[in-house]
């Protein structure tokens, strides 16, 4: 007969939690440096943290990089996906679990320094010019809704680099960029000189942060579980820990 005391600690064993199972997390995000790239391998400060809370959870991150369109797409489309960096809107709000703020948003109308010529004081006088634009970001979303049109004053490109090789070359007179550090970091892969941009316009209505985020119809659970664990990790200072190792400055720091 099994002795007492070991009978009621299997008993209590059988009563505890099963510990959470490891997962394999899917990601979808586009070349957004120094926040993430791919080249010449992985590597950017919402990257690394967004691995940081996969292996926090005992999860493994997959992540692809695509187009900016196709991976908002998918997000749109995928339960369980996570996605960074997406802007948080009052549109966006309800349906996508967010976890953490990993940017912030400076959003300004930026033109060439030798364009004078090009200076709207209001968003309205900027209808006058040729404004680029990336399909599916909130940018494009929300110059439609001021009465932008596209085949009048807004060009559509799939990515960052063609919108500012096309303001480099007069093709467009105005780019609308979510985030100078990032807009500075492009410029210079392409081999352009980003002193000679000139910020016009801001635009605070766009200006919000930039988030990690889980796709609609995820289970609430698991954006609630990242979220707390993103906290914890901001508490404990390792999200700055990365950015010292990547040499990036202070105001690219994740957290609230």
């Amino acid at each position: 007969m099994m002795p007492r005391p070991l009978l009621s600690l299997l008993l209590c064993l059988l009563w505890l939690p099963a510990p959470a199972t490891a997962a394999v997390i899917h990601a979808v995000t586009t070349e957004f440096p120094p926040f993430q790239s791919a080249q010449p391998a992985p590597w950017g400060l919402a990257l690394e943290a967004a691995q940081a809370l996969a292996a926090r959870n005992g999860d493994t991150l997959n992540v692809q990089f695509l187009p900016w369109p196709r991976a908002y797409q998918m997000a749109e489309t995928t339960p369980g996906l996570l996605i960074f960096c997406l802007g948080r809107t009052p549109q966006r709000e309800a349906r996508y679990g967010w976890i953490g703020r990993i940017a912030r948003g400076d959003t300004r109308l930026w033109r060439l320094a030798d364009r004078p010529e090009v200076n709207p004081a209001t968003l309205q006088q900027a209808q006058r010019w040729q404004l680029g634009v990336t399909a599916r970001d909130m940018k494009a979303d929300y110059l439609l809704q001021q009465g932008f049109a596209y085949e009048r004053n807004l060009q559509q490109s799939s990515d960052d680099p063609s919108n500012i090789r096309k303001l480099y070359a007069g093709r467009i007179d105005l780019l609308p960029f979510s985030n100078t550090q990032v807009l500075i970091w492009r410029t210079r892969e392409l081999g352009l000189d980003p002193r000679l941009l000139q910020p016009v316009l801001p635009l605070p209505a766009l200006s919000t942060p930039l988030y990690l985020a889980f796709s609609p119809g995820t289970v609430p659970q698991l954006s609630r579980r990242y979220a707390t664990l993103f906290r914890q990790l901001q508490r404990e200072g390792v999200f700055e820990r990365l950015r010292q190792r990547l040499q990036l400055p202070r105001e690219t720091l994740p957290g609230d």
